[in-house]
């Protein structure tokens, strides 16, 4: 799988060489960053699984945290620490090797623990009353392998867990579990109940069938429960790789289909282009400057507007120097024209100067259409290359 990556590293990078000069910094920046974030993936071990936890206020979400670390390395408690920074624990066997990739992710406060192979990560509250912290949350949420999703009974309906994350980033729920914690406070057999009807909320948010697993963190005495189900989970999640790599596809997926929307298709420009230099060629035969001038700079607008982005802004260049060019090839086809027949001409009363009408077509095409249809060549080859990243993407996806 990581040779797949690599390979569609190779085509992201061709695609976003052939379109800086087609589109806009800010149109490609989403498929910069899905490629910097494959990157960053690639330069860590694949045996460490990142994992965030994450969930609302109160959810004891720390505890299972501590819990899941074999150690009481963060504050617990139903309000939260006014850090707006996550922490991370990090296995002892992993070494420095994901030093670089918390960087990445911002998350400074950092402990290790012995045991395990999974770096775990517990994020601010998606539900804090201070704005910071759920900036932190929605910035590190897009970036993490797996994450688990920590409710309670009493919250597992709310609103802004579903409508502001669950629904959002229904698309990776494959990367997802969710656990029902403290169902200590809830009879036995409740439990089972509670964590349907939470099932059914996910499916109704989009997200692909779930098994919610049932947990209590802290409980008042013994042993966590319900742990075992949840390292099952997530070495299920690592030993399929899914986990791992399902995130950064579906990330190249999504940049690469907008960013081909963007792009936008062909234009039929050759038979367009033929009928407004023919217009124009006409126009110039009987003198109209204007005319051939509006039938150009009519055909260059339209290709303007449905070319988009930055070939649009070197399309205008052209077709601001259509005046020009026509009165520039007006005075050259006059001048092509014997005296001897301008003379005839003029004793027959004709306004017809006589051009050449394939020399004027020419002309045209070499000062107007040529310039165009280069910029249109650009636009074609990143279109074609961001196409070739979105099926290549949607190959790989398939295999996993």
């Amino acid at each position: 799988m990581r040779d797949q990556l690599l390979g569609l590293l190779e085509k992201a990078d061709l695609a976003l060489g052939s379109s800086r000069d087609v589109l806009e910094d800010e149109t490609l920046a989403a498929l910069i960053e899905a490629v910097t974030s494959v990157r960053t993936r690639l330069a860590y071990p694949e045996d460490v699984l990142v994992v965030a936890l994450a969930g609302g206020t109160g959810s004891g979400k720390s505890s299972l945290f501590n819990a899941l670390a074999g150690d009481e390395l963060v504050d617990v408690g139903g309000i939260r620490p006014t850090t707006s920074h996550p922490a991370a624990a990090v296995p002892a066997s992993a070494g420095n090797s994901i030093n670089g990739y918390l960087d990445r992710l911002g998350i400074e406060e950092r402990y290790v623990y012995e045991d395990g192979s999974v770096c775990l990560i517990d994020l601010p509250d998606t539900d804090s009353v201070e704005i910071e912290h759920r900036h932190r949350v929605d910035v590190v949420l897009p970036l993490l392998d797996v994450v688990v999703w920590v409710t309670d009974p009493e919250k597992y309906r709310d609103a802004r867990l579903h409508n502001d994350y669950l629904k959002p980033l229904s698309l990776y729920s494959d990367q997802f579990i969710f656990v029902m914690n403290q169902i200590d406070r809830l009879a036995p057999v409740q439990v089972g109940e509670v964590c349907d009807d939470l099932a059914l909320a996910l499916e109704e948010d989009g997200a692909r069938e779930q098994t919610v697993i049932p947990t209590v963190a802290a409980p008042t005495s013994g042993p966590p429960i319900g742990l075992d189900r949840l390292y099952a989970a997530l070495d299920s999640k690592r030993d399929n790789r899914s986990a791992l790599y399902g995130k950064l596809l579906t990330d190249l997926a999504i940049t690469s289909r907008t960013l081909a929307h963007k792009a936008g298709a062909g234009l039929d420009f050759d038979a367009r282009a033929e009928k407004a230099v023919a217009a124009a060629a006409n126009s110039l035969r009987v003198g109209d400057t204007p005319g051939a001038v509006a039938s150009l700079t009519g055909l260059l607008d339209s290709i303007a507007v449905e070319s988009g982005s930055s070939t649009a802004a070197t399309i205008d260049q052209v077709a601001a120097k259509v005046a020009a060019h026509i009165d520039r090839i007006h005075a050259q086809l006059r001048e092509s024209v014997p005296a001897k027949r301008k003379g005839w001409l003029r004793h027959r009363g004709h306004d017809d100067e006589a051009f050449d009408a394939d020399r004027a077509r020419a002309l045209v095409s070499e000062a107007v259409i040529r310039p165009t249809r280069a910029a249109l060549a650009r636009r074609a080859l990143a279109i074609a290359s961001i196409a070739d990243l979105a099926l290549e993407v949607d190959k790989v996806r398939s295999e996993i």
